[in-house]
């Protein structure tokens, strides 16, 4: 079973996955808006998404199993079958809806969000948990199988439900595990977790827990505001990073 990098390309990837889990470790998501991009130019996409994905669940289980206790179980307990539900709607809607329509829309949407916020100030917790919950959690499982990205709107309804950053970014971490565990199984159902992406995988997995670490002790360091405007830069670039996507194709 041949081990899919060599040492050079080896290296570089585990630099850029390090990197990529500090910014996991800081805001429980993320990672992947780096890792797949970055990762693409030295491997093929149905290398590369299979490979991430595992690296995602990994950490997320890490992170999540971690802080598990300091997650608020009650949104959980509103999000979690909504994202499943959304998940479900998202594979559906991948055969119908115009795809790149889409991704645009979704993406001019963060990119004015992560702009707002950014510009706005911090959030202020406090919004109403029904219906937001189960349109949040709708449309992260719905987001995570039509884009493969699926935390921002998570993120953004946590942002203004838990005033607590532990327990915002232990909540988010939690639903980022379920989200990321459905695509792993949707990539196992297809064919796609194949032995050099799983191996490739536990090659890179002690960068991206080493950089969930660092990006941990970042974290303890910074305040509810900080966290909340790096999240805000989060949603700025995959948005911009999603409409670059549909005007390159």
């Amino acid at each position: 079973m041949a081990i899919p990098f060599d040492v050079p390309t080896w290296m570089a990837c585990a630099a850029i996955v390090g990197g990529a889990y500090v910014i996991f470790g800081i805001t429980a998501f993320g990672a992947a808006m780096f890792t797949v991009p970055a990762l693409s130019f030295f491997f093929p996409l149905n290398f590369v998404l299979p490979l991430c994905v595992l690296l995602d669940v990994s950490a997320a289980f890490a992170l999540g199993s971690r802080f598990s206790r300091d997650a608020d179980r009650g949104e959980l307990k509103w999000m979690a079958p909504c994202s499943l539900a959304g998940a479900v709607a998202g594979v559906t809607a991948l055969v119908t809806l115009p795809q790149q329509a889409t991704i645009a829309a979704f993406g001019l949407f963060l990119f004015s969000y992560g702009l707002y916020s950014l510009f706005a100030g911090a959030p202020q917790a406090g919004i109403a948990r029904h219906p937001w919950a189960v349109i949040s959690g709708f449309c992260g499982g719905a987001a995570g199988t039509l884009f493969g990205v699926g935390a921002p709107p998570y993120a953004i309804y946590l942002s203004r439900r838990l005033p607590d950053k532990t327990v915002l970014r232990a909540t988010l971490s939690n639903m980022v595990l379920l989200s990321t565990s459905i695509r792993a199984l949707v990539f196992l159902a297809g064919g796609l977790i194949l032995w050099d992406r799983v191996i490739g995988a536990l090659l890179l997995l002690p960068f991206a827990l080493g950089g969930i670490w660092a990006g941990h002790r970042i974290q303890l360091k910074t305040s509810r505001e900080t966290l909340l405007k790096v999240i805000g830069v989060l949603l700025l670039l995959i948005g911009t990073s999603l409409t670059a996507r549909v005007l390159r194709s």
